[in-house]
């Protein structure tokens, strides 16, 4: 009996165990699914990413950074960027206003780097950076013109083109030179001129407004036209020649740049003639002096819009991706220039 009762329990046992294995039934219902109107888990994992600031870089080569004119554009450009948002220039220069291969190379250089967007050049002639402006078109880099004009025939023969080009108004720069001289010999008086470099067309243009606004006057005889090739020695010597050979019957003398001013007033005060008129394209610090003196009057550009409106041209081609092309027209942006006598030089003196 004791047998038996001991095997009960123990099967009594064993069906226990068995019954508190078993899974537990559950009464939870399962979570509902999300709706699409319900809030995402974090705000951050649907912000979209924020786009990287673009920065244009534009490479700048200018004739020379050896001449006031040129430095004063580059400080005035530097000043100017550095306004605006998203844009970085580097400029360079050619050690002089002759040096045409040393400023090609430049170009040739900045092109192969691969570090500019566009390329904003001021050709020393004409033709000196034409190939490298075709090496820039090759590229896909547009190019815009700074103050001397290329060749545009030239420049198309070559297979090249422009996207853009600013400079004075180099026509009225001559003109209001002839104002100049008019107003001060309303008479009539003999008239020198002194161009840059032969085939320069901003010296050719000056040099021929003055010449067509003097022809349009009564009593004035343009004597001679030569060029300085912006170089102040030949300038002296040029200017010297001329006095020396027209003598009383010069009355004026008109100077493409500063630089060959300079040289002319040298050779006036050499020969004693300061009773000349001497009317100067642009005023450096050494001019402005002369020119607050009574020594001299300019017509002074603005090398800082030119400048300036060359590299929003640049900005411009690069957003819309327009690198130009052979048969684009490019539309002339003509910076206006001022006169400044004794009078007025106080508002530019330094």
């Amino acid at each position: 009996m004791k047998k038996f009762l001991s095997l009960l329990l123990v099967a009594m046992m064993a069906l226990a165990m068995v019954a508190c294995s078993a899974p537990a039934a559950t009464t939870e219902e399962p979570a509902a699914p999300a709706t699409a109107t319900e809030a995402p888990a974090t705000e951050a994992a649907t912000e979209a990413p924020a786009a990287e600031a673009t920065t244009y870089r534009i490479g700048v080569l200018m004739k020379t950074l050896a001449s006031p004119y040129w430095q004063n554009m580059a400080a005035g450009l530097e000043a100017e960027v550095a306004k605006m948002d998203g844009v970085e220039i580097e400029i360079f220069g050619a050690e002089s206003e002759d040096d045409l291969s040393g400023q090609l190379a430049l170009m040739e250089n900045m092109i192969n780097s691969g570090k500019y967007d566009a390329l904003c050049v001021a050709p020393i002639t004409p033709t000196n950076l034409i190939s490298g402006v075709v090496m820039a078109n090759q590229k896909g880099l547009p190019v815009v013109d700074i103050d001397e004009k290329f060749d545009m025939d030239a420049l198309k023969e070559a297979g090249g083109y422009v996207v853009g080009y600013a400079t004075s108004d180099n026509n009225a720069v001559g003109a209001m030179a002839a104002d100049l001289i008019a107003a001060a010999y309303p008479d009539g008086a003999g008239v020198c001129i002194i161009e840059g470099m032969a085939g320069a067309t901003s010296g050719e243009l000056r040099r021929d407004g003055c010449v067509n606004a003097l022809a349009a006057k009564t009593g004035y005889t343009v004597l001679d036209v030569q060029p300085g090739n912006w170089d102040r020695q030949v300038a002296l010597d040029v200017a010297t020649n001329m006095i020396n050979k027209y003598g009383t019957e010069l009355k004026a003398i008109f100077t493409a740049n500063d630089t060959m001013a300079k040289g002319a007033l040298q050779a006036m005060e050499n020969t004693g003639r300061m009773d000349i008129l001497l009317v100067s394209t642009d005023a450096d610090t050494e001019v402005q002096q002369a020119v607050a003196e009574g020594k001299l009057v300019a017509v002074v550009q603005n090398p800082t819009g030119i400048a300036v409106s060359c590299v929003e041209q640049a900005i411009a081609a690069v957003k819309s991706g327009n690198a130009g092309s052979l048969d684009a027209t490019v539309t002339d942006t003509l910076i206006p220039a001022k006169v400044y006598t004794k009078d007025n030089i106080s508002e530019l003196l330094g």
